[in-house]
């Protein structure tokens, strides 16, 4: 069975800049990667996307992976709960199926950005995970580097030949994209190891390997919430049987990589979804509730209060009211100019 072409139309050149909605073009995102059959690439100039929405957009869980560049110019994002005062030389990462509920002021911002699927980055690996094993895509909401000039205009350089590949009809494009996409993570991941020494681990021990094993394993049980699905988290005995080894080994070994043990682990990503939920959709506490498997909305109220400090219903009235006013800060920077 020959394996599908990835979706990597290039742009029409001689129509000028166009206009998104950050929610938009999410959407053109998402169903671009359905009829791709998830092999899906796509690349572009940020002169010629300009992309902005000084409020909450719709919200999206893409299985696609994005890489922001900033060259030129200042702005500002929001990602989850992450904001960003972008400056020129930002380099960011977000990872796939996340919440990626975004905001951003960038009004003719040079740079690029990028949007992949594991799929086409793993077409040809034997690894097909291999995305995962990159420390800015193991991360909640990703990861954002500020570059020197001179790191500035070598991943400028990069994208700058993605670009050119994705705009010829050369039949080993989808192998170069491939290749020079390998370079930048390869180039990205040398400075987090060389600035951020603490958050990494040396990917050959077999501890890691077991944690990223279990962090597979339990990212999959969540993806029935891309679709607003209910999930099944398995019990860790579950995990263990599932990764061949004993409950005990499983706990302490995570325990000594992470700092957090299992329970720990699933307990700080339900109550992230749960306030991504609370914050980013109309659904009522008692849907999420079930969405997330407990109980009943008394029992999820009272977990959410203990690990948070507040209720679902305040944690949705306080974080509507905090929101609101973040934009407001560079809006009135620019009329103060």
């Amino acid at each position: 069975m020959k394996n599908k072409k990835a979706t990597i139309s290039p742009i029409a050149k001689d129509k000028g800049p166009v206009l998104y909605n950050w929610g938009d073009l999410q959407q053109e995102w998402s169903e671009a990667v359905k009829r791709s059959g998830e092999n899906y690439f796509e690349i572009h100039r940020m002169d010629e996307h300009h992309v902005k929405s000084k409020q909450p957009v719709a919200l999206y869980r893409l299985n696609v992976f994005i890489i922001f560049l900033i060259s030129g110019r200042e702005g500002a994002l929001k990602i989850g709960s992450e904001g960003y005062s972008r400056k020129p030389g930002i380099l960011c990462f977000v990872p796939a199926n996340r919440f990626i509920p975004c905001m951003s002021k960038m009004d003719e911002q040079s740079g690029y950005f990028c949007a992949f699927t594991s799929s086409f980055f793993g077409q040809n690996l034997a690894n097909k995970d291999s995305l995962f094993e990159y420390p800015f895509f193991n991360v909640e909401e990703g990861i954002a580097l500020q570059l020197d000039n001179s790191q500035t205009v070598y991943f400028n350089k990069l994208f700058q030949e993605m670009e050119e590949a994705y705009q010829t009809e050369h039949a080993n494009k989808e192998n170069l994209i491939r290749a020079l996409l390998n370079v930048l993570l390869q180039k990205a991941q040398q400075l987090i190891i060389a600035n951020r020494d603490n958050c990494l681990v040396d990917n050959s021990n077999a501890g890691v390997r077991l944690t990223k094993a279990f962090a597979l394993l339990f990212e999959k049980d969540l993806e029935p919430l891309k679709n607003l699905h209910t999930i099944e988290i398995k019990s860790l005995s579950q995990y263990a049987t599932a990764l061949h080894v004993t409950q005990n080994y499983l706990n302490d070994t995570i325990k000594a990589v992470t700092g957090q043990t299992p329970g720990e682990i699933i307990r700080e990503r339900l109550i992230k979804e749960a306030s991504q939920l609370l914050l980013h959709t109309q659904l009522s506490i008692a849907e999420i509730c079930f969405l997330l498997k407990f109980e009943d909305a008394s029992y999820f109220s009272r977990f959410f209060k203990r690990y948070t400090g507040v209720t679902p219903s305040q944690y949705r009235k306080k974080e509507e009211v905090t929101n609101a006013p973040f934009f407001a800060r560079f809006s009135n920077q620019d009329s103060s100019k």
